[in-house]
């Protein structure tokens, strides 16, 4: 299985008005996916929050991040980003510590801090920490291939 080109699409221009700092054009890609109704933007969610998992298992050596990490990681974002995206620490934190953790997401959270928190934080990880000085766009098409990768292994016939 491989992931829907036109969510994915949908998804980068989020990621990329969070990268390029930009209200205006975040809120837009933001927009963009709500106005495809629920079904797409519940995907949009989803893929936006494995992005962050994955990205996040890479900068802890495959490991999830323990909570001390997590939190000094929602404080640094919220110094760098809290001003152009109004995403709070707090915030950051609940999410990272769903998208990690065995609760859902937008059980912890309304869908709305789910679209902004997601995309804000997915974006400064991407751009924040990149590996081997590699543009943010590789380093998505990286953590997009672990997620098909993953996709394909759940898809096969288990013996």
């Amino acid at each position: 299985m491989t992931i829907d080109s036109t969510l994915e699409a949908a998804v980068r221009e989020g990621f990329a008005a969070s990268v390029a700092e930009e209200p205006d054009d975040f809120d837009a890609a933001i927009e963009a996916i709500l106005d495809r109704g629920d079904d797409f933007t519940i995907g949009a969610f989803q893929l936006a929050i494995n992005v962050t998992a994955v990205i996040l298992q890479d900068m802890h050596d495959g490991d999830v991040p323990e909570p001390k990490q997590i939190d000094d990681l929602a404080d640094d974002f919220a110094q760098t980003q809290e001003d152009w995206s109004l995403v709070s620490a707090e915030l950051v934190r609940t999410y990272m510590s769903a998208a990690l953790g065995e609760q859902a997401v937008l059980d912890v959270m309304t869908p709305g801090d789910v679209a902004i928190t997601g995309f804000a934080l997915g974006g400064w990880l991407l751009s924040a920490f990149l590996p081997d000085d590699k543009d943010w766009t590789d380093y998505l098409d990286e953590v997009l291939q672990v997620l098909e990768t993953a996709l394909e292994e759940e898809d096969e016939p288990q013996d």
